[in-house]
């Protein structure tokens, strides 16, 4: 009987037990606030549908975002009847007679493009373009889907602590409709709420997904809410709460056609300055005359803007405040525009008053953080590249709420008297930017936002510094402001992008070092651990970096000299080096002289 009562008394010891690991195990994963990830910019995944099913190619293959192209018997036949011919001419003559094959390139190049999510006057896509809408947390989407997640907001190490169950992405089409998707979003935040069982949920907003912020605040308001009711943090990531400088200066301006920019370093800017592509585009803009390339480029704007993207209200939130009144009065006066005039106006409204819902949503018990990149130029395609501090794409003042600088490396002048001062504490903070070029308590919420020095908005999610600070502001309800962690994540840092390195890394921690001298062996064990100890210190130390990116290079390369991969690396850089040259010493000699204005005009030249 004793026995027996021993026996129960463990297996009801061994139930407890079990029953205590899983109350413990429940009160772990509820501590986490369900995170809802709002993408950028052409980073959902999204599908062209035709009768009720997802469009294919002639491969037979979705037709995905961001354009959904497809080059059909339709399309080459339009290229081949409009297009070629005055572009044949255009060669012989070296003259496009009335810009006619600068028109037609231009709008089959925007039809291809943009054809299939053209909106019409309502602010509605024409054709049936959708969103993936996830119907659960990241852990219920496909292996693929995730991976696509992934590869623009490298988010592991937020399944590491608080589990894929906690990770929510909300999809939408970027040429949309900006009301629909800020309806959309609050419908969604409901729904996570419901799915997670949570009272409340985090957000990240990401560039674009700012934007749509700013228009889910703005239906909050509307509806008499507080943002406390559903929202517990908010972490702003490079967020375009006041536009994008970029897009707002093509609206206006169009391209940048100043000769010394557009035939060195305007497309380089875009494509990459060690992609060759950039200089190849530069060489062969010379196979027409500078006045056509112009034309041409002043074509595609048109054809782009006019014909396609005016109507999607969502760019149309993309557009600084500063140039919404002129854009809006050269692309949305007409009456056919009225009913995008309004949705635009309602936005450009929600814009004016971005801050006001912040500081609002922030005295309802809303926690706010913004991290901002800095000190990038605009990309040179833009006419005002280089008269404001950007981070490639978006100017600092959109993404920092109103921090003041000047321009790229400059410093802020020895008069200067700051407008506003937003800090809680300025007798015993300090927020003073290292650089000289900031003065961020100017900005909206100095204690609650990071800056990242030299960091293009592109490759934003390279920077595993930012990443690692985006996870810890919604996993760690004790991070409260920029002085919570100063030794390891300060208000000021730097570029840092890691995310080939780290891939890299990786790849070789399982190398067989039997195959290698015990030399090199040795030194690929060293450089694996310097890249290890530069990546725990989340203070950027540019030089560190460097040295730890260098050393480990130099071993991979060695290692893996006749891999494929390292040969096609190899290829791109000698390309790199050829047309970059090339690029460089035609513009130093002949300026923006076409091919065939070099080759004759000598000759017409020696004969007067």
């Amino acid at each position: 009987m004793k026995k027996m009562k021993k026996v129960l008394a463990v297996i009801l010891a061994v139930t407890l037990a079990l029953s205590c690991m899983s109350i413990i195990g429940y009160s772990t994963k509820e501590e986490y606030v369900p995170t809802i990830i709002i993408p950028g910019l052409f980073q959902s995944e999204t599908y062209a549908y035709e009768n009720g099913e997802i469009a294919v190619d002639a491969n037979g293959e979705p037709l995905a975002g961001p354009f959904y192209v497809s080059i059909g018997e339709e399309e080459i036949t339009e290229i081949v009847t409009k297009a070629l011919v005055p572009i044949m001419k255009m060669f012989i003559t070296q003259e496009d007679k009335d810009q006619l094959a600068a028109k037609e390139v231009s709008k089959i190049l925007a039809k291809i493009l943009m054809g299939k999510q053209r909106s019409d006057a309502n602010g509605e896509f024409i054709d049936d373009v959708r969103p993936a809408v996830y119907e659960g947390s990241v852990a219920t989407i496909t292996e693929k889907q995730r991976t696509q997640m992934l590869s623009h907001f490298p988010v592991q190490e937020y399944f590491d602590i608080a589990g894929m169950e906690n990770l929510y992405v909300f999809n939408y089409v970027s040429t949309g409709n900006m009301i629909q998707t800020a309806k959309d979003l609050y419908d969604y935040i409901q729904f996570v709420k419901k799915d997670s069982g949570s009272d409340k949920v985090n957000l990240i907003p990401v560039s674009q997904g700012g934007s749509i912020t700013n228009g889910l605040m703005k239906l909050y308001d509307e509806k008499g809410i507080s943002m406390s009711k559903d929202i517990n943090r908010i972490v702003f990531t490079v967020p375009a709460l006041d536009g994008a400088a970029l897009l707002g200066d093509c609206y206006r301006y169009g391209f940048n056609k100043n000769a010394d920019v557009l035939y060195t370093t305007a497309m380089p800017s875009v494509i990459g300055y060690e992609n060759y592509l950039g200089y190849v585009i530069n060489i062969l803009m010379r196979l027409m005359p500078n006045t056509d390339v112009d034309n041409l480029l002043d074509e595609i704007a048109d054809a782009m803007v006019n014909g396609y993207l005016k109507y999607s209200t969502l760019l149309w939130g993309l557009i600084p405040s500063g140039d919404y009144p002129a854009c809006r009065d050269k692309y949305l006066a007409d009456d056919e525009m009225k009913e995008i005039r309004r949705q635009a106006d309602w936005y450009y409204d929600a814009q004016l008053n971005s801050e006001k819902y912040i500081l609002q949503a922030i005295e309802d018990g809303v926690k706010v953080f913004d991290i901002v990149d800095t000190n990038v130029e605009l990309y040179q395609l833009a006419v005002s590249h280089d008269k404001q501090n950007c981070d490639g794409i978006i100017h600092v003042d959109s993404t920092s709420m109103g921090a003041y600088s000047v321009n790229v490396g400059t410093k802020l002048p020895a008069d200067y008297v700051a407008a506003r001062n937003n800090c809680s504490d300025p007798k015993n903070h300090n927020h003073t930017d290292p650089e000289g070029i900031m003065d961020v308590c100017s900005g909206l919420l100095p204690e609650h936002t990071f800056y990242f020095s030299g960091q293009n908005h592109a490759t934003t999610a390279s920077n595993d510094v930012i990443m690692t600070l985006i996870i810890q502001l919604v996993t760690d309800e004790s991070f409260t402001s920029v002085h919570s962690y100063p030794d390891k994540f300060p208000q000021f840092n730097y570029s840092r992008e890691t995310k080939k390195l780290r891939e890299d890394v990786d790849a070789m921690r399982d190398y067989d070092t039997s195959t290698l001298s015990g030399e090199d062996a040795k030194e690929l064990g060293e450089a694996i651990a310097q890249v290890d100890k530069m990546l725990d210190n989340k203070v950027v130390d540019v030089e560190e970096f460097e040295a730890a990116n260098d050393r480990f290079y130099n071993i991979y390369n060695k290692i893996t000299s006749g891999d494929s991969a390292k040969t096609t690396e190899g290829i791109n850089r000698a390309l790199y080096i050829i047309t970059r040259t090339v690029s460089d010493v035609l513009y130093y000699i002949y300026g923006d002289k076409a091919f065939s204005e070099m080759a004759i005009k000598p000759i017409i030249d020696s004969v007067k």
